[in-house]
């Protein structure tokens, strides 16, 4: 294994974040864009699976009730656009 010297510390430490973050930004961005429904939930599924394999005891009981009410708001906001949307 290569050891790491004081310059590849520094080149790591002043590399350009922002422009790393809009680089990752545009490739999700365009993944996303061309996923299958299938892809999108295999996806979201590992995801969950990453998560509970560090933290066993997620989501709590805050944490689902949290999910609850997010979900009951987004729905409650989805139907009033479907109402004024029928008129």
């Amino acid at each position: 294994m290569t050891r790491m010297t004081r310059e590849d510390l520094v080149r790591f430490a002043t590399r350009d974040w922002a422009a790393i973050e809009d680089e990752k930004t545009a490739y999700w961005i365009d993944r996303k864009r061309r996923m299958s429904p299938a892809e999108v939930l295999s996806l979201g599924d590992d995801l969950r699976r990453h998560a509970s394999a560090i933290r066993p005891d997620w989501p709590g009981e805050a944490d689902r009730a949290a999910d609850h009410a997010t979900h009951e708001r987004v729905t409650g906001a989805l139907r009033a656009v479907a109402r004024t949307s029928a008129r």
